[in-house]
């Protein structure tokens, strides 16, 4: 696939990027997210407004579907995929790296007398539509893939027993393989409890995981993180704050605000579990 928005044709194509329709829209939305099974799930939402294009879909002279790029692993693939909402599943190995979505429209056969008094006066009265060719073209999508990204965020840490940390507190000591989380006896045991227990996981996730992720924000923005980047946890902390576009590193982003993102507003769980109580 080599489309971009410059592109022009000898004939109309419905895309917010021209201006050969005078109305109608092609949107589209998608949701990714990978299975138990190690595979890529991608949920499309593809919604389209002109009535002339829908009866050549639904007459099967068209066909609606997205293109699937990675240029990493030479991946590219054109899904056809209905209008309405679907999902299809695609093998993440051959996957690494930036991942573009196209959405496309095009012909199953051609089109005599291709007419409609939505089209741009430039077309004239009437075109010819080759077999196979783009008639709809809807906005380009971006996301990455890296394993690293769909590991727990508990993962990159590790709970320890300290003494000399005093009871009912934390310490946060990142320069580690694993971010270590010590504790002294007490509060080790009934924080290791916790983590066995579903319900009281999210009340971890504000406690004690959250003011980790902001300490270890509050380090990277202070400067202090130079070599926090060679540990193995920091691969995995990179790949999510990538994914939610979000820089730690950025001084104008409170750590408070970083690391709720990053941990997908945690307050909102805790606060169901406490509801269902």
């Amino acid at each position: 696939m080599k489309l971009n928005n410059r592109m022009r044709y000898p004939h109309p194509v419905l895309s917010e990027y021209s201006s050969d329709y005078v109305s109608s829209e092609f949107k589209c939305e998608f949701e990714q997210n990978v299975t138990k099974g190690g595979e890529l799930r991608l949920v499309s939402h593809l919604k389209l407004t002109n009535l002339m294009l829908g009866h050549l879909v639904s007459t099967q002279s068209a066909a609606t579907g997205y293109f699937v790029v990675c240029r990493r692993t030479y991946f590219n693939v054109l899904q056809e995929a209905p209008l309405g909402d679907s999902e299809k599943f695609f093998d993440l190995s051959q996957l690494f790296g930036s991942v573009v979505i196209r959405p496309v429209i095009w012909t199953l056969k051609p089109l005599e007398r291709f007419a409609s008094p939505l089209f741009d006066k430039e077309f004239g009265s009437s075109v010819s539509v080759a077999k196979g060719a783009i008639i709809a073209l809807g906005p380009e999508f971006r996301f990455s893939v890296d394993q690293k990204k769909y590991k727990p965020f508990d993962s990159i840490f590790e709970l320890s027993e300290n003494s000399a940390v005093p009871p009912g507190m934390i310490e946060i000591d990142p320069d580690q393989d694993r971010i270590a989380i010590s504790a002294e006896g007490g509060t080790y045991k009934s924080l290791a409890d916790m983590r066995n227990v579903v319900a009281a996981r999210p009340i971890l996730l504000n406690a004690v995981y959250m003011p980790a992720v902001m300490d270890v924000i509050s380090r990277l923005q202070n400067g202090k993180g130079g070599s926090l980047e060679s540990r193995r946890w920091y691969r995995v902390f990179k790949a999510k704050c990538d994914d939610l576009a979000i820089n730690p590193t950025d001084q104008n982003q409170s750590p408070l605000s970083l690391a709720q993102k990053l941990l997908r507003e945690p307050l909102k769980k805790t606060i169901a579990v406490v509801e269902k109580l």
